[in-house]
């Protein structure tokens, strides 16, 4: 297989797909179905081979591991699980068994000729339902991220979702070793797995004590920090091929090595954003091709529906329930099991290794790559309706009541009123509010935060402030001014439908959006970078005019930017509802 033959394939795929995407554009559809059905055509005309398919997919998948593992942060690295560690474990192993018995019963019944002719050339053995297994338990940062159709906020459940999917990254890195060892026996695992660990290794050491160097040696230029990270890349490539492991490993390795500095080198990272989205469309379109072509049709249908299952239905579920039980709400938790409902993408880059190897069947193959097609693209109508799905399945009763009474969880006094109700801790609000003897009450629902809620705020409720039951503690209507700093909708228009009795200020990062709440009754919105502006004016015009001096503006600049003063996140115990007010 040529170099050649490879940049051919792309230009066949690409000369295929623009134009139906163009049409999917002027259509209005949605881009991830369009971008696998796109591939699903090309796979039925054939005109790109397989193994070129294969390899492709392959090569796609590396360049976007690296793309996406350049935003990890070593630093973050911790030694004790957290709650959402052991939800990805938990749900990894109850999911992994569930899609390997799924395999062994459809075995079991082709084996006793219960379906008529249906047969396989060969028996569907525990083997090859492993990797069903690891199919269903799998999800993915790059699938996630790229489903996502609106902009990112750090609300809890995108917080979580960021959690769970780079968690399961680092499990599927391992299976992914386990895999390039190309046998299911001791001593070519081990090999493998200490082959990973010394890239990673390597690359923790280069992100901590040599990247500093590269970036001292660039100076501040763009093209010689690209030229560095492109060689990064390319060294630990190519180690990965001389140590006979998968080259996703090693990319997922240079990513590691990075260090991520999107603001000295903003060129450079933004270009790795769109090197990142040309092959997001990559890979959709490689995951329809290869869905494309099914043999055994009932015995694929059959363990990709039941896959489809698994991780579309059942995930969610698992997962929200888990996420219920280490104290997140209903609606925190059932929004991430949604994020969540998907194959990911190493769980196909998985299949691919071990057919390549000869460790999967082509059956089963098919079946993991057809289930990962319909999956993101259910995933994608999923994420796009989830408030939806929420509302509906509360509306009657599925979710049952919370997992704790809110009315154990606060600290509010029952004849508070006059007060202003703050949605999302932060820690510069409240010390506001104090200082003017002003009462307030928090609401706040990520436990990570409880114990700060208790230290530092005289009066807070723990719960979801959507829920009813919340606002009542709040004693919301009796409130002088509702604060909401979460860029959430939904959350927006449950506040401004108390506007009749109460001022109610919210935040969107949009100025469409910002006047369209204005409309429907908000006293003010908050809009992030109309606040930095206006911040940067007051600034300018206080140095100019000789209210500040230099020294003074540089001190109230340390002060704005003083990491102790600054609203925690929730990596550390901080607002689920954060980006909060306190930012600005």
């Amino acid at each position: 297989m040529t170099d050649v033959a490879l940049l051919t394939a792309l230009a066949v795929l690409f000369v295929v797909v623009g134009p139906l995407l163009l049409i999917a554009k002027g259509l209005r559809l949605s881009l991830i179905p369009s971008l696998i059905l796109a591939g699903l055509l090309v796979g039925q005309l054939g005109i790109i081979d397989e193994q070129l398919m294969l390899e492709l997919a392959r090569l796609g998948i590396a360049f976007l591991v690296f793309t996406f593992s350049v935003k990890l942060h070593t630093e973050r690295v911790r030694t004790v699980v957290s709650d959402t560690e052991l939800v990805t474990i938990i749900q990894a192993f109850v999911l992994g068994i569930l899609g390997t018995l799924l395999v062994v019963l459809v075995g079991f019944v082709l084996e006793l000729e219960i379906v008529g002719d249906v047969s396989l050339e060969e028996p569907l053995t525990i083997d090859q339902a492993l990797f069903v297994g690891i199919a269903a338990a799998l999800s993915s940062t790059i699938v996630g991220t790229a489903l996502f159709t609106r902009p990112q906020s750090d609300i809890v459940h995108d917080y979580l979702s960021g959690e769970i999917d780079s968690f399961s990254d680092l499990l599927a890195v391992v299976l992914l070793l386990v895999v390039s060892a190309g046998a299911f026996a001791l001593e070519p695992i081990a090999t493998q797995l200490g082959y990973g660990v010394m890239l990673l290794a390597t690359a923790v050491i280069v992100n901590r004590y040599c990247f500093g160097l590269i970036d001292r040696l660039a100076s501040g230029s763009d093209e010689a920090m690209l030229i560095s990270i492109v060689a990064l890349l390319i060294v630990f490539l190519a180690a990965a091929e001389f140590l006979e492991t998968s080259i996703v490993v090693g990319a997922f390795a240079a990513g590691v090595a990075v260090r991520d500095n999107p603001v000295e080198y903003s060129e450079v990272f933004n270009g790795l954003t769109s090197i990142q989205e040309f092959f997001v469309a990559i890979f959709f379109v490689t995951v329809g091709a290869l869905a494309a072509d099914i043999g055994s049709f009932v015995p694929v249908v059959t363990i990709a529906f039941g896959l489809v299952v698994l991780t579309v239905v059942l995930k969610p579920i698992v997962i929200g329930t888990l996420l219920v039980y280490y104290g997140y709400d209903r609606r925190s938790a059932t929004l991430t099991g949604l994020d969540l409902d998907h194959v990911g993408e190493f769980s196909v880059i998985v299949a691919i290794e071990a057919v390549v190897l000869g460790l999967l069947i082509q059956p089963v193959f098919e079946a993991i790559i057809l289930a990962a097609a319909v999956s993101m693209i259910l995933s994608n109508l999923t994420h796009t309706y989830d408030e939806e799905i929420y509302g509906s399945v509360v509306s009657r009763g599925w979710l049952g009541q919370p997992y704790h009474d809110v009315e154990d969880w606060n600290a509010v006094s029952e004849d508070i009123a006059d007060h202003v109700v703050i949605v999302g801790y932060g820690r510069r609000l409240v010390e506001f509010c104090e200082e003017i003897d002003q009462p307030y009450v928090v609401i706040e629902n990520n436990p990570q935060a409880l114990s700060d809620l208790r230290a530092d705020c005289d009066a807070y409720v723990f719960g979801d402030a959507t829920e009813p039951e919340t606002a009542g503690v709040a004693n919301l209507e009796a409130a002088r001014l509702v604060i909401s700093t979460a860029d959430s909708k939904p959350i927006s228009a449950y506040f401004l439908s108390f506007t009749d009795s109460v001022d109610v200020i919210v935040r969107t990062r949009e100025l469409p959006m910002a006047a369209a709440l204005l409309e429907r009754g908000a006293t003010y919105v908050i809009v992030p970078d109309l606040l930095a502006a206006d911040q940067l004016a007051e600034n300018l015009e206080a140095l100019l005019t000789g209210a500040y001096d230099r020294e003074e503006l540089r001190a109230a600049s340390r002060r704005d930017l003083d990491v102790e003063r600054a609203p925690p996140r929730p990596s550390s115990g901080g607002s689920a509802y954060a980006g909060t007010f306190d930012d600005q």
